[in-house]
C-alpha cells in the first residue's frame, strides 16, 4: 500500500489500483485532522465519544480529496455481521457490512479500527464490492458471501476479481480466548493469535478467486499506532478510519 500525502492528511492507496481510470479508491490514515487526543486527529466515525462537529470537519477533508460528495456514498450500520447488500445509490443501511454495486459515483465505505476492509474489484463487468471483516464476519464468510452477491447481481466470474485487503490486525497482534478460536480451524490459530489475513484469503481462493489477484497489504493496526486506529491498542477509545470504493463517472 502506498500513502499519499494530500493537502495535510494521507490516504492508503494500492498500487494496483493507483490511477485506474476505472475505480476510485482509499483507506483514510490517522493524520492530518483536528481531532483531539485520543481521536486525534483525523478520526471519521460519529459512533465514537468525539466532537461530532470535529468529526464532521474530519469527513469534509476527507471525501474532498477523495473527489466526492459525501451525498454520494453508501454506509453501514455495522454490526460484525455477514449481510451484504447491493446499492445503486446513496445512504445508509442498518445491519450491513458489506456492499457490491456496478452504479457509477457511488462511493462504497466501511468504517475499521482493527477489522478487515476488504476491497472486490471485477475488471471484467466493472463491479465492486467493500466489506468489513471482523472475526465474527470471518467466521460467517463475508467475502465469499460478497464475491457470491457480485456474482447473482452481475454476472461476476471469480476468476475475474481482484481482491485487495486494507491494514487491519494483523497475526503478530491478534490475541484471542478460546471461545473465539474454537469458531476457527487451528489452522488460523497459532500461539492464540488469529489470522484474519490468511482465512479471508483462503476464503477467496476457495470461491475461485486466483491466488496472485488476493493482495495484501500486510499493514497492521496495532503495530503502527502512529498511522492507524487500533481499538485493541488503545483500549477501546479511538477514533475510526474509512475504506472507500466506487467505480469513475464517465
Amino acid at each position: 500500500m502506498i500513502f499519499e500525502r494530500i493537502h495535510g492528511l494521507f490516504v492508503g492507496r494500492f498500487a494496483e489500483l493507483f490511477g485506474s481510470p476505472v475505480v476510485f479508491h482509499g483507506f483514510s490514515l490517522r493524520k492530518g485532522g483536528v481531532s483531539s487526543p485520543p481521536y486525534d486527529s483525523l478520526n471519521l466515525g460519529f459512533g465514537t465519544d468525539d466532537s461530532p462537529d470535529r468529526v464532521a470537519e474530519n469527513r469534509r477533508r476527507f471525501f474532498r480529496e477523495m473527489g466526492i460528495s459525501e451525498m454520494r456514498v453508501a454506509s453501514g450500520r455495522q454490526v460484525h455481521g455477514d449481510r451484504v447488500v447491493r446499492v445503486t445509490g446513496s445512504g445508509d443501511h442498518p445491519g450491513t457490512d458489506g456492499f457490491v454495486t456496478d452504479t457509477m459515483g457511488i462511493g462504497l465505505v466501511v468504517r475499521v479500527a482493527d477489522c478487515l476492509p476488504v476491497y472486490l474489484y471485477d475488471s471484467r463487468r466493472r463491479a465492486v464490492g467493500l466489506v468489513h471483516a471482523g472475526w465474527r464476519g470471518t467466521v460467517r464468510n463475508i467475502v465469499a458471501k460478497a464475491v457470491g452477491e457480485m456474482g447473482r447481481y452481475f454476472g461476476t466470474e471469480p476468476q475475474d476479481v481482484w481482491a485487495f485487503f486494507g491494514p487491519s490486525i494483523g497475526p503478530c497482534c491478534y490475541e484471542v480466548g478460546p471461545e473465539v478460536a474454537g469458531r476457527f480451524s487451528a489452522k488460523y490459530v497459532r500461539g492464540g493469535r488469529l489470522d484474519l489475513w490468511q482465512n479471508n484469503r483462503d476464503q477467496l481462493v476457495g470461491v475461485g478467486v486466483q491466488p496472485e489477484r488476493v493482495v495484501m497489504s500486510r499493514l497492521c493496526t496495532v503495530c503502527r499506532t502512529e498511522w492507524f486506529f487500533s481499538h485493541r491498542a488503545s483500549g477501546g477509545q479511538t477514533g475510526r478510519m474509512m475504506a472507500v470504493l466506487g467505480l469513475r463517472e464517465g
